[in-house]
């Protein structure tokens, strides 16, 4: 007795699906471990370049007459790698046994979480970090003299309150606050700079492995 043509074309694509999941499977695989293993790598690069930036600026800052300045600003740097370092220890122990569906959810997640932790200290470091550059501006060098000799020639009922004009105090005052309001904000820029194009690959990837699954 033949076959309906019905059960005819369900077994055809029955077959074929079956032999696409293997293929699918090892394509997602493959897939996720890249991704993965990119993330990690733009890690590690922007941290080796942070490490590199804080060094160059200690260095540059000793020459311009404002070591403490550099200091400063290269133990920010150093304090912030080594604290994204401990954030991302935890994204590097996720398990790839998982299967990669489970294993990009679970690792774009803990990658969340992470820079979530990051965001609450950039907060402090943003503002700072903007604080010794103004420093070093008045600081650096002989400026202090020369600015305040400027400033006084130009504006003479200017008030200075500790060697610093009020005004230039309220105004440094006011960007710093707006800073760390909008500290946030620039982070994500930030992020999205280096790891934007990588992170929306990721996502697209776990949401195309959602469809399948569906």
């Amino acid at each position: 007795m033949e076959k309906p043509i019905e059960t005819i074309w369900k077994e055809a694509f029955s077959e074929r699906d079956l032999k696409e999941v293997p293929r699918l499977g090892n394509f997602y695989d493959q897939e996720s471990q890249q991704l993965v293993d990119k993330v990690k790598r733009k890690f590690k690069n922007n941290l080796v370049a942070t490490v590199v930036m804080a060094i160059v600026i200690l260095i540059v800052h000793m020459f311009i007459e404002a070591a403490w300045q550099g200091a400063i600003a290269a133990a920010l740097l150093l304090g912030l790698a080594w604290y994204s370092t401990r954030q991302m220890r935890r994204v590097h122990t996720v398990n790839p046994g998982l299967g990669s569906y489970q294993y990009l959810r679970l690792f774009d997640q803990t990658l969340r979480e992470a820079l979530a932790k990051n965001m609450i200290v950039i907060r402090f470091f943003y503002p700072l970090i903007f604080l010794t550059s103004m420093s070093t501006i008045w600081y650096a060098g002989n400026n202090e003299a020369i600015l305040t000799g400027k400033l006084t020639e130009t504006f003479p009922d200017l008030l200075f309150v500790g060697g610093l004009p009020l005004i230039g105090l309220i105004a440094v005052g006011g960007i710093t606050v707006l800073i760390a309001y909008f500290s946030g904000r620039i982070y994500k820029w930030d992020v999205g700079l280096i790891y934007g194009r990588t992170f929306k690959k990721l996502r697209e990837t776990i949401a195309d492995m959602e469809q399948l699954n569906e």
